[in-house]
């Protein structure tokens, strides 16, 4: 029975990582009274997360996305995993994507 289960979750957890993918974005604007944080990705598509704790305007995170089983279309995506990734730094100073 273990072992039928352990199976069973390693090729669930196989089939979800073949369907996500990292996304860099900067946070733009965190809603502080619905606790959700809006990003943009390279290519200005906008995103949003609940619960952005210890998260800044002008953060840089990594997303773990996960397609939804459609490779053909990002629209549907949706994030399951956010890291904080930082700043960039420029003679010393700490800076966010956007202030370049």
């Amino acid at each position: 029975m273990i072992l039928t289960l352990m199976t069973a979750l390693t090729a669930l957890t196989a089939l979800t990582l073949a369907n996500t993918y990292p996304r860099a974005m900067e946070i733009v604007e965190i809603d502080k009274a619905n606790d959700i944080a809006i990003c943009v990705d390279a290519v200005g598509m906008e995103w949003e997360f609940t619960e952005p704790e210890d998260l800044e305007v002008g953060d840089l995170v990594i997303c773990t996305m996960y397609d939804n089983g459609t490779t053909e279309t990002i629209v549907d995506d949706i994030i399951v995993d956010v890291v904080w990734s930082g700043y960039y730094i420029e003679d010393g100073d700490f800076y966010g994507v956007s202030e370049r």
